[in-house]
């Protein structure tokens, strides 16, 4: 073979092999609006991306990757892309509007209420703008000036269905349940057909008490959207202030079909079935409910109850500490704990639980401004987290067309080996393309993820193939990765280990000898498999799991990789590869550090991004893992967007 001269040409996660000199920047813009138009979000962003290539100084590409990207949930990969836009075109309104939208989600008020601003002075007969200003203003609870804004938004449009909307919500709010259901009334007579308007009616004649012309609204939107788990849900609460409790059950069951992570829901059903005294159906739902919302207070709390009903006194004690952990100024969680100690002849833990609870109690109770320092105290630290279920009411039709609603494992990318693939979503340098052309590959050699463990994963090597190679150090190359395939880890580690110092396919040997010895090492404790939501595992299905976890020895795969790394320093795929075994060695800072060194060297490594984020959620850094999850949904990485979903709001 030739001597190649290697000089990297690191190419981005785009669906195309070679960047050719003209790029139609019209036809990417134009699939990314039809992906768009299809909800196809992921899709979108690629074409826009391809787009912004060809014309980096275009505002539309910027403007509509930002809407895709806010239609994932990535409110600050938005609020980023319509920043671009408007350093392009300072003056396009719509940029301002939907950042100020974003900057909404992100509960950045004050920066919305300015891009609102500034945007009506733009464009002040913009009724949506007025809409988009009153509900910022309803979020900051100033509901008055927000049906200041909403009163403007219905001069411009007296026939606005949704101003009215939202400014019988806003009356909700300041208690004018009369003006409310005005308003609703007149969002379903401009516009007969709007859900919303139809279901929130039925909301106020709910609090109303008016169960009947509620369950008729209900009834009628369910004509329209038979799979809105949110009317089912509302639903659910008429049928049970009706006494219907049997048709209250079967609607929250809907729900939860509609939507399998719906807590509140779930939670629901618990108290229902727990009052019918049918607990073991309760238990199973107060689990789904905290399986789903793990630090929630009341899941424990209630699932502590039920215990107790049930004279699991242990189970019972176990729940209410939970609860106190979460929440250590929960007085009914002492209360609760005191009463179960009791029951278990605990006389001694039960009155230290009362007095820590009279404790509260006079705390509370002595002035009025402790409460609010109490809870001031536990909003610091994220106490929505701890109270509010997850409960999206997003349409099950709809959750499976968008990405954000997928149900994944979550868990890091693999490391990257070297091999033949036909997979677009990879990643070549000169050699590689050298090599592939000048031994007529029908696929090519590239850097991907190690999917070997995937039971997807498709070999393109066969005796065929390697027999057809001329070059004798190829030749060696393949055959390592062939064994490496069908786990002959001997025979491939000896291979690779043989072209360690070769001057071309060194690099590459080097790589796979240490996912082929990351790999081993993993498989040796398979017995007492070791199992961390952090790590990155390759084990086989059937693994035994024991209570006993050994851990993998990592120190041989690296030390190839460091000495790898020794002569190839600023190879990305190299930095990536040490940051995966100091993630899986639990080295979280280690691991940061090589993941951005390794998107130093190559800005488009989606994998080093997506990594990186995990590994500050794991590490609590929740902002700065927002933007590197954006940042891999940008390039491709569509999981991106679950996590961003589940751990961002």
């Amino acid at each position: 073979m030739k001597k190649v001269l290697v000089i990297l040409l690191l190419l981005t996660l785009l669906p195309f092999a070679e960047i050719h000199a003209q790029i139609n920047h019209k036809h990417y813009v134009l699939m990314g609006k039809l992906e768009l138009s299809k909800e196809n979000y992921s899709d979108a962003i690629q074409n826009f991306n391809i787009a912004i290539i060809a014309k980096p100084n275009d505002f539309e590409a910027y403007f509509l990757r930002g809407i895709a990207k806010y239609s994932l949930g990535d409110f600050s990969g938005a609020v980023d892309d319509f920043t671009r836009t408007l350093e392009i075109h300072p003056l396009y309104v719509r940029a301002y509007h939907y950042r100020g939208v974003a900057n909404d989600r992100l509960s950045n008020y004050a920066d919305a209420m300015a891009d609102y601003k500034k945007a009506i002075s733009l464009d002040p007969f913009s009724e949506e703008l007025h809409l988009a200003s009153g509900s910022t203003l309803m979020h900051l609870n100033d509901y008055k000036n927000a049906v200041a804004e909403f009163d403007t938004a219905l001069i411009i449009n007296p026939e606005n269905a949704n101003a009215f909307i939202s400014r019988g919500i806003a009356k909700r709010y300041l208690d004018d349940l009369d003006g409310s259901l005005e308003d609703m009334n007149s969002a379903v007579y401009n516009d007969f057909f709007n859900i919303e308007a139809v279901v929130r009616r039925g909301m106020i004649e709910l609090e109303r008490e008016d169960y009947q012309a509620a369950m008729y609204d209900f009834n009628n939107a369910l004509h329209m959207d038979k799979d809105n788990p949110l009317i089912y849900f509302n639903r659910a609460v008429a049928f049970l202030n009706l006494g219907d409790t049997v048709a209250a059950l079967r609607d929250y069951e809907k729900v939860n079909n509609l939507d399998q992570r719906n807590a509140l829901t779930y939670f629901n059903r618990a108290i229902i079935y727990s009052i019918r005294e049918e607990y073991d159906i309760a238990l199973a739902l107060y689990n789904k409910v905290i399986e789903i919302n793990p630090q929630n207070i009341y899941g424990y709390f209630n699932r502590g109850i039920l215990f107790y009903k049930m004279k699991q006194w242990d189970d019972a004690e176990d729940d209410f500490t939970k609860v106190i952990e979460l929440f250590p100024d929960f007085i009914d969680a002492w209360v609760n704990r005191a009463v179960v100690k009791f029951e278990k002849n605990d006389i001694q833990g039960a009155e230290m639980d009362q007095y820590r609870a009279k404790q509260i109690m006079a705390f509370v109770s002595e002035d009025e401004a402790n409460v609010d320092s109490l809870y001031s105290h536990y909003s610091k630290m994220d106490y929505n987290k701890i109270i509010n279920f997850e409960s999206d009411f997003i349409d099950g039709n709809k959750q499976k067309t968008l990405i954000q609603f997928s149900e994944i494992d979550i868990k890091p990318r693999g490391s990257f080996i070297v091999n033949l693939t036909d997979n677009a979503k990879s990643y070549i340098d000169a050699t590689l393309s050298q090599i592939s052309e000048s031994n007529n590959f029908n696929s090519k050699m590239a850097f991907v993820a190690n999917d070997l463990f995937d039971t997807n994963h498709k070999s393109l090597i066969n005796d065929n193939l390697i027999n057809s190679i001329e070059n004798q150090q190829l030749k060696t190359f393949f055959e390592g990765m062939y064994n490496f395939e069908v786990f002959n880890y001997q025979k491939g580690e000896n291979l690779f280990m043989s072209l360690l110092d070769d001057p071309v396919l060194g690099l590459y040997a080097g790589i796979n000898l240490s996912a082929l010895q990351n790999a081993k090492a993993e498989l040796q404790v398979t017995d007492n498999n070791y199992d961390n939501s952090i790590y990155i595992t390759q084990k086989r299905v059937g693994s035994n799991f024991t209570t006993t976890q050994e851990k993998p020895d990592y120190q041989q795969s690296l030390a190839t990789i460091t000495k790898v790394l020794s002569k190839n320093k600023k190879n990305p795929y190299v930095l990536y590869n040490l940051g995966n075994i100091h993630l899986q060695m639990q080295d979280f800072n280690k691991a940061i550090e090589y993941y951005t060194k390794a998107i130093q060297y190559e800005p488009n490594l989606a994998e080093a991004y997506y990594n990186r984020a995990l590994t500050l959620l794991y590490l609590s850094n929740k902002n700065q893992a927002v933007k590197d999850l954006s940042k891999a949904g940008e390039l491709g990485i569509q999981e991106a967007y679950v996590v961003m979903k589940r751990f961002s709001e």
